[in-house]
């Protein structure tokens, strides 16, 4: 498996790619086995590395060396984290799954994860966004929530929260051609978008954005990063971390992220949150009193019917 995306300015390919020119005749033939074997290599010993290269385990510590790395462990995690950014979400259950054959400690650092996933979000979250964000909610007279696959879930949660405290919130399916054309050509300046990505950030999705930063509609948006596709026309980003030790992303810190939001809103504004309250009921009384009252109305229409009935077929 020859792997060529530069994922990041630092990675693993980088630097070996900035030593390769200096390097010997037999590192360079070390250089080559990892950068065209590396879905092999990442599960390889230093013992069947040193093999498959053709070369000693003195040398493959020593290219471990010259590339910026303390040892061939060291090493051989980076390869595996490079590995995973590369991988489908499918691939990378695959990937932990043979990783775990050698980690006892598995679950032990997926529910790790999780915690530093809500740390993480939390420590760095900037007021001012969450206002701004807040504020976009509560100045949009419509609310339209996009998610795909994983995100999907935390825009489920959050249109149910938001119409929890009186906004007018729905939910966009981007696999339903249709239904986002209506709802993006429709749409006006008082509508707002709230975009739910993560990596690998959804086709749909992003020629959605794309569409309404064109078009000039308001979106604001929940990402892993600041520099996601999804933030460019955003005019507020909540950033949260999304890393997972089995799938390719972890949801926790947005739907965390999402009952702040709504808590925030309501706290923001507590006197149209009283005032949504008071009339939701109301309804509830209204329905549920008309709701008996049609009832009773049909059970007594019924009677009535089965006993003209009765009375029909004694007279036969």
């Amino acid at each position: 498996m020859a792997l060529t995306e530069n994922k990041e300015d630092n990675d693993i390919f980088t630097k070996i790619r900035e030593h390769y020119g200096e390097m010997s005749k037999t590192q360079r033939r070390i250089a080559d086995y990892f950068l065209e074997h590396a879905d092999v290599a990442c599960f390889q010993s230093l013992k069947e590395t040193a093999a498959a290269a053709q070369t000693t385990e003195a040398t493959i510590l020593k290219f471990c060396s010259r590339v910026g790395y303390d040892g061939f462990l060291q090493f051989k995690r980076e390869l595996q984290e490079y590995i995973k950014l590369l991988m489908s979400p499918n691939e990378k259950i695959g990937f932990r799954i043979r990783t775990a054959q050698d980690n006892k400690h598995l679950l032990e650092r997926v529910i790790e994860t999780e915690k530093r996933c809500l740390d993480l979000t939390f420590n760095y979250l900037v007021p001012a966004n969450l206002e701004a964000f807040a504020s976009a909610i509560q100045e949009a007279k419509r609310v339209w929530v996009v998610g795909h696959r994983v995100s999907e879930a935390v825009a489920r949660y959050l249109v149910v929260r938001l119409q929890q405290v009186g906004i007018r919130a729905a939910e966009v399916d981007v696999q339903n051609l249709y239904e986002a054309e209506q709802v993006a050509v429709h749409a006006d300046q008082d509508d707002l978008f709230i975009i739910i990505s993560f990596p690998y950030y959804a086709s749909q999705t992003r020629a959605l954005v794309e569409y309404l930063g064109q078009a000039g509609i308001k979106m604001v948006c929940i990402t892993d990063r600041y520099s996601s596709p999804v933030a460019a026309y955003s005019s507020a980003v909540l950033v949260c971390n999304s890393d997972h030790e089995v799938f390719y992303n972890s949801i926790t810190a947005a739907v965390s992220l999402v009952s702040v939001i709504a808590a925030y809103l309501v706290m923001a504004n507590p006197e149209h949150f009283e005032n949504y309250r008071s009339r939701i009921e109301r309804f509830d009384e209204n329905f549920l009193e008309n709701d008996r009252k049609y009832q009773e109305e049909q059970q007594a229409s019924r009677q009535r019917t089965a006993f003209h009935g009765d009375k029909l077929t004694q007279k036969i």
